[in-house]
């Protein structure tokens, strides 16, 4: 179920990215960078000074690691599914407006 929910997560990435350029090569690019980011960035970005306490607990919430690593544990929280149909909402949505922008 965890592989699915980041696979169709990564496809929607991807077709976002896909939607932003024509060059193909420019959006496997982007698309790769995206998924990095979304992976691992947020759990980086958590470890900076910056943030003390439980600032680093939300920063590392708004990457899919965080989600994916309780489902690949085999924990099935509802919170993890509503982010991941959240994420790949989000994308599609974006896909969708850039589309509509190259459009008119």
């Amino acid at each position: 179920m965890g592989l699915l929910l980041l696979s169709a997560v990564f496809v929607g990435i991807g077709i976002f990215a896909s939607s932003l350029s024509d060059n193909q090569i420019v959006a496997f690019l982007l698309a790769t960078f995206l998924c990095f980011l979304f992976f691992y960035g947020f759990l980086y970005f958590s470890e900076l000074p910056i943030f003390l306490g439980k600032g680093d607990d939300v920063v590392q919430m708004f990457g899919i690691d965080y989600h994916y690593r309780s489902i690949s544990r085999g924990i099935l929280d509802t919170r993890d599914f509503i982010y991941f149909i959240s994420v790949i909402g989000l994308f599609l949505f974006f896909t969708l407006l850039s589309l509509d922008k190259q459009k008119g």
